[in-house]
Formats: C-alpha cells, sequence, structure tokens
C-alpha cells in the first residue's frame, strides 16, 4: 500500500463537512474535540508499509552460564513458597464481590519487563476470566513498537518510524505523561502513521469509539480512517494541556488509521469504549527497563488530567529489578526515590487501593575465569528492595507482595533454573513462560481472585 496516496488530503474540507462525512465539534469538557467518521466495511488484516531496514543485531555477549549444582550446593534445590491471601479489608479496591454480587472494578499495573511482556499479567487476567468475569483494556498506552511490550487489546498495529518516545524514568526534568509514562511523539509526514487492529481475538469488532490522548501546543491536524473508509480530516485545537478527540464511526471499529498531516502531536494514548462494556477494566503500564523513577519524574497532576475523568480502584506498581542490578546498590538513595514515586502516586490517585509488587529473586551468571563468585550479590539487593517496599508502602496505605519470597528467598533463581522444566530464565534475570504464568497463578491466588 502506498501510504503517501492512501493520506493523500483532500483538496478542501467542505465536501466532507457538506456530506455528513466528517463532523468535528467540541465536546462538554470545552478544549476536548470529536469526530464522526464514515467507516468502511469490514476490514482485512493490516498490511504494515516497507519501513527502512533496520540493521543486524550484533551477537549477543557471553555473559555466563548458570552455575553448577556443585557450586550451588543447597541452593538448586528449587522451592515456590505459596503466599498467603490478603486480606481483602486492607485491598477493598481489588475485592470484585460483594453481598449483591460482581461489581465493576477497574485496575492498572505499572511496571518494567516482567510486566511488559510474557504471560504474568496475563495469567492474571485469565485467572478472573475463568470465573466468568468480562475484562478489557480500557486505556491503550502509546507504547507500539517498542520491544518486548505486549498489548493485548490489539490484534495488530503498523507504526510509522517518524515517532520518538519521551520515557519518564529517565526524564532529567518533571514530565508531563500519560498514565503510559511515556509520550510518542510525531510532527506531519508520511512516516507518522499509526495503525490500530483493534479486533478481538475471534477477529470481530469489539470497539465502539476510541479517545485519542494528545497534546499540541501548536494545533495540527490529523487524517483518520476506520476500517479502511474514506480518509477524513481532524483539526486539534493547540493548548498545553492533555486533551481528547473522539473517533465516533458510523458502525463498530475494526481497524483505525492515523497520520498527522499537520503540526506535531504528544500522543498519551487512547481511551477504548466497547460495544459490551467489560465488568473489569485492566490496564497494563509496563516498560521494559523502566524503574520506580519514573513515577518520581512526572507530573502526578497532568497524569490526573490525562485519564480525562477515569479513575481506578486499585492501582498496582512492579518494580526494583533494574534496580537491583546495580552491584554498588545504595539502599538510602532506593528509599527516597521510592518515597518520592509514591508520594506523587498517591496525588495521583488518593484513594486507590495500592498494591507493591516487588521484584523476583536474580542470580549471578560464572563466567569461568577464577573469579571469586558470590551468587547472593544481587539477591541481597532484592531482599532490601523487597524489605523497603513493605516499609515505605505502608507509609502510603499500599500491601506489599514478596515475589523473591514466593521463589524461595535469597537465591531462589537458582532453584527455578534448574527446575525442569525450567522456570527461570538463562539469564538469571527473566522467568521463562511457566515461571511468569505460576507467578501470575501465585498473585492472582493472593488478591483473592
Amino acid at each position: 500500500m502506498n501510504t503517501r496516496s492512501w493520506f493523500k488530503r483532500p483538496r478542501t474540507l467542505a465536501p466532507l463537512i457538506l456530506s455528513g462525512l466528517l463532523l468535528f465539534s467540541p465536546s462538554a469538557k470545552g478544549a476536548d474535540s470529536a469526530v464522526t467518521v464514515q467507516a468502511g466495511p469490514a476490514a482485512g488484516d493490516l498490511v504494515c508499509p516497507d519501513s527502512p531496514a533496520k540493521p543486524p543485531h550484533p551477537p549477543e555477549a557471553d555473559l555466563g552460564q548458570i552455575p553448577t549444582s556443585v557450586e550451588l550446593g543447597a541452593l538448586a534445590r528449587p522451592v515456590v513458597r505459596e503466599q498467603p491471601v490478603i486480606d481483602p479489608s486492607v485491598i477493598p479496591g481489588f475485592v470484585l464481590d460483594d453481598a449483591s454480587g460482581p461489581r465493576p472494578r477497574r485496575i492498572a499495573v505499572w511496571g518494567d519487563s516482567h510486566a511488559a511482556a510474557g504471560p504474568f499479567m496475563p495469567t492474571v487476567v485469565e485467572r478472573l476470566q475463568s470465573h466468568g468475569v468480562t475484562v478489557a483494556t480500557r486505556f491503550l498506552a502509546p507504547s507500539m513498537g517498542r520491544a518486548n511490550v505486549r498489548l493485548p487489546a490489539l490484534h495488530a498495529y503498523c507504526i510509522g518510524p517518524g515517532w520518538s518516545t519521551e520515557l519518564a524514568y529517565t526524564a532529567r526534568d518533571p514530565l508531563q505523561v500519560g498514565p503510559g509514562l511515556m509520550n510518542r511523539i510525531a510532527e506531519a509526514g508520511p512516516d507518522s502513521y499509526l495503525w490500530l487492529d483493534l479486533r478481538g481475538a475471534d477477529r470481530q469488532a469489539i470497539v465502539r469509539q476510541v479517545q485519542v490522548v494528545y497534546r499540541t501546543p501548536e494545533g495540527a491536524r490529523l487524517e483518520v480512517s476506520v476500517n479502511d473508509g474514506p480518509e477524513q480530516e481532524a483539526s486539534l485545537p493547540a493548548g498545553p494541556d492533555s486533551q481528547t478527540l473522539s473517533i465516533r464511526p458510523t458502525t463498530s471499529i475494526s481497524t483505525l488509521k492515523l497520520r498527522i498531516s499537520q503540526g506535531r502531536i504528544v500522543l498519551h494514548g487512547f481511551i477504548l469504549d466497547y460495544l459490551h462494556p467489560p465488568l473489569v477494566t485492566f490496564d497494563v503500564f509496563g516498560v521494559p527497563s523502566a524503574t520506580a523513577q519514573g513515577w518520581a519524574n512526572l507530573d502526578p497532576a497532568y497524569l490526573k488530567r490525562s485519564l480525562h475523568g477515569e479513575d481506578y480502584d486499585a492501582v498496582a506498581l512492579e518494580y526494583g529489578a533494574n534496580e537491583g542490578s546495580d552491584l554498588h546498590f545504595d539502599p538510602d538513595r532506593y528509599a527516597a526515590g521510592l518515597t518520592a514515586a509514591m508520594q506523587n502516586l498517591r496525588q495521583a490517585f488518593p484513594k486507590a487501593t495500592c498494591l507493591l509488587i516487588g521484584p523476583p529473586d536474580r542470580g549471578v551468571l560464572v563466567r569461568r575465569r577464577g573469579e571469586p563468585l558470590d551468587l547472593l550479590s544481587y539477591s541481597r539487593n532484592v531482599q532490601r528492595i523487597e524489605a523497603a517496599q513493605s516499609q515505605i508502602g505502608a507509609r502510603f496505605g499500599c500491601a506489599h507482595w514478596n515475589w523473591q519470597a514466593l521463589m524461595g528467598g535469597e537465591g531462589g533463581s537458582y532453584g527455578w533454573a534448574r527446575r525442569e522444566p525450567p522456570l527461570m530464565g538463562p539469564d538469571l534475570t527473566h522467568l521463562t513462560p511457566s515461571g511468569y504464568k505460576l507467578t501470575g497463578e501465585a498473585l492472582a491466588h493472593s488478591l483473592g481472585f
């Protein structure tokens, strides 16, 4: 498909307005806007435009091997220590049932690569669904195209090379971001396309309407097509704050194609409205390599506004693995950063049930060069992080779930790696799919799911 011709701008806007294909109007929120789009027939699978070839990845460095059972001794024995069910009165926002039966819940989880990829969080969702609870994503983060990020709300996507990324956890100054803790930024041009296939697992349309959440200080224009229907242009008013563009098609949305035709947009994500609203919305905002510092670096008031009236009954933060990878880990510095993060979290969500999910145990790989081997150098960092999360979380009304304890405590990663089939990956940092699934089942059990 030729993206330049697909996104060719109409000569004038008047014919579209007169034909009723495009209706642009302010919403009740004042600065926000809406566009009614003439949808095409049911769309087929996305075929992404050709992108410049990426350079080949350099061969991975030899980071070492898992210690032998002789070197590990008792640590070679795999341990799975069942974690207790958390008192429902401590985590009311996660509790689905009351005296009258199931009740709606909005849940959000922020984290690093453990939450972003693999079956950890999907297993928690599957546990809910196995009891007949309908679950779906409400706020879709703009993390399309980011490596090792799983987006269950999307059947497929295409994103142009014109999009850049701002990450909260690497920001030097307070950053205005949406709940994804990242901004995707692009300027008008053929490489600013972003296509979403929003169909369900059975390839049937399930989305009724989409709100694009963005900021454009100088104003912009966005070209929109639903289900491969006629491309239509919407004007995005200038403003310093987060705004929304509601895309209201004449039928349900299978595919949504966007491209910036004028100006520059800072994209925060998408709010999805479903034909059949789920009982539970479960938003996962995972960013590989992220740390809790992302919460310390953001503007909590802006993040709250970027949700545009939405809120969460329960929030969970899953961080610590990347902080604990520093062999010169400073517990006091970590505690100060986590405290700042929790202060911002509570400013954004003062009433939500809060849960801190500690990092999994991490092991040390052996390079076989005769250097001294401290098998627990990373494990001790993880233990300090788990302890800090428990203590600091309690000050902010947050429960704590100890992932390292599930694995048997310090050094548990080795036993998980040597189990058949393995529960820990060969890097002794990330889990195998089986390990993430087991962890998801254990967390769901602790939450009473």
